[in-house]
């Protein structure tokens, strides 16, 4: 087999492989295509390229200054085409070696984790395992080491990673080669699986090449499961595509908190709980981390405020309105409402996940959310008269001039009468109106949807912007 010569890169320094102006090619590019991936259904996340998905996580966090996403991509290419030559060069040799319990799959894995580790140069960061074995828990302070550009770089001398990264990127060049291979994990780890008719592990953070260790050695491993945590049913089997994605949020909101870049943590550490609901530990963790932005930025707010410390454990107040801009008070509401499910709290929970349905409008990531917590937990719907909801610091769009109790159903008859006069902005606004008295109604959040898709819809918006844009210059 060839050496490591043949990956290094012959690229122009400050050149990028791939189409002219991708968008992945800036840090602001990065950031759009990864806020489209945040709205995308879950469901669709099974036809998106696994090494794509895991580099767009990683602009901006330390370590990711020299990042080109399309080089990346086109080395990941190269690796995917030498190791499907190379097997398919070797293939006849599988049946002759009872190492591999005379299986063509195992056979085909170890020779795809050979291949890029031996020649390809991949291999676990030399500091990374010093701090693991001196029992270390140091801090994520190179994205190098956690995404898989750092496994990718341009010297082959450099190609390091960790669990985090390395079974990413096996797991990326098997699916290339259509080999029916996912990410599975631990609290403390991540490996790759071999799942359709036949089902093993993949082990190739290990400084030899890939050995397929049983369940019941990462069921132990670093201190073992606790029994919430296997009960849990997320952790020692294949993970969906969409919580694989999870996962590389889940990454950068590690980096993010090990860099003290508190406030930026909110989004990506509500989305990962979103696409990743069924994780037992995340839930602490995103609760933790936003603790620390809030009390950040009250410090900033009121410098002369005591603020209580991380270790406090008593509840930590503050208004909403006053430190969350409306973008993000569904996004904290969304990690508070994990956490005290996680704690078994499920009417704090439900009001939680309602208000975060309340301060998107448009959240199919926060509908989602309430429905699956709905649905596990086996919760009715709201019976009887629904009411406005207190503090909720939203505007009204529709004036109801009527007693408490009727506001809801004079919002019923309002949407009849200006879907039925071909008022359909107004029909919207009256449905806006009703979400807030009840976000767990599925159906009317998708009624919204599809009167936004009406014909008059978009016509009737321009015109009540214009009219609000004149009426403004009066």
């Amino acid at each position: 087999m060839t050496g490591n010569r043949l990956f290094a890169s012959n690229e122009p320094a400050g050149q990028s492989i791939g189409p002219e102006r991708s968008p992945l090619q800036t840090i602001e590019g990065c950031r759009e295509v990864l806020n489209e991936l945040l709205e995308t259904p879950p469901q669709a996340f099974g036809g998106l390229d696994l090494g794509l998905l895991n580099l767009v996580c990683a602009p901006s966090l330390p370590g990711s200054e020299s990042l080109d996403i399309p080089k990346c991509l086109a080395r990941l290419d190269r690796l995917t085409h030498f190791v499907k030559s190379q097997t398919e060069q070797n293939l006849h040799r599988h049946d002759a070696d009872p190492e591999f319990r005379h299986s063509e799959a195992v056979w085909r894995m170890a020779t795809l984790v050979t291949l890029v580790k031996r020649d390809f140069g991949a291999s676990y960061s030399p500091s990374a395992r010093d701090d693991l074995l001196a029992g270390l828990n140091t801090p994520f302070s190179d994205s190098r080491e956690a995404f898989i550009h750092g496994l990718l770089d341009g010297d082959p001398a450099r190609r390091w990673g960790t669990c985090t990264a390395i079974p990413v990127l096996i797991v990326a060049v098997a699916r290339r080669l259509r080999y029916p291979v996912s990410l599975a994990v631990t609290r403390t780890h991540v490996y790759a699986r071999w799942e359709n008719w036949e089902v093993f592990n993949i082990e190739a953070s290990n400084p030899a090449g890939m050995t397929s260790q049983p369940d019941d050695y990462y069921r132990s491993k670093n201190g073992g499961l606790t029994p919430e945590e296997q009960q849990s049913g997320h952790y020692l089997r294949t993970l969906f595509p969409v919580e694989e994605f999870a996962l590389f949020l889940q990454t950068r909101v590690w980096h993010l908190r090990d860099a003290a870049r508190y406030d930026e943590t909110l989004l990506w550490a509500a989305r990962a709980l979103q696409f990743c609901p069924t994780d037992p530990y995340f839930p602490k963790v995103a609760h933790h981390v936003a603790d620390l932005a809030m009390k950040h930025r009250l410090r900033r707010a009121h410098p002369e405020q005591k603020i209580p410390s991380p270790e406090d454990p008593e509840p930590f107040f503050f208004n909403v309105g006053d430190l969350l801009a409306l973008p993000e008070r569904s996004l904290f509401f969304t990690i508070v409402a994990h956490y005290k499910e996680s704690l078994g709290e499920l009417v704090a929970a439900r009001q939680l996940y309602e208000d975060a349905c309340r301060q998107n409008f448009h959240g199919n990531n926060e509908q989602r959310d309430l429905q699956r917590f709905l649905r596990k937990h086996k919760l009715p719907p709201r019976k009887g008269t629904q009411f406005w909801p207190a503090n909720i610091g939203l505007p009204r769009w529709i004036k109801v001039p009527c007693p408490p109790e009727q506001e809801e159903s004079y919002l019923v008859r309002a949407f009849n009468q200006r879907f039925r006069d071909g008022q359909v902005l107004m029909a919207r606004d009256a449905l806006r109106d009703l979400y807030m008295f009840d976000p767990g109604n599925a159906e009317l959040f998708q009624r919204a949807r599809d009167l936004e898709q009406h014909p008059m819809f978009q016509p009737q918006l321009k015109a009540y912007i214009e009219q609000r844009r004149r009426s403004q210059q009066n």
